[in-house]
């Protein structure tokens, strides 16, 4: 099933999962098979 062709600005509910949790504010998650985190501005990176 190929994915459906959005123009820019529209708007739509995809599926979210929650991966992991810390404090209960969600900061791993999976949109669409692709994994995202939650990432703070002054967290030390490297």
């Amino acid at each position: 099933m190929k994915p459906k062709v959005r123009k820019k600005g529209e708007k739509f509910r995809p599926i979210v999962t929650v991966l992991k949790v810390k404090r209960g504010l969600p900061t791993k998650i999976m949109v669409s098979g692709q994994e995202y985190a939650l990432i703070h501005k002054n967290q030390y990176k490297g």
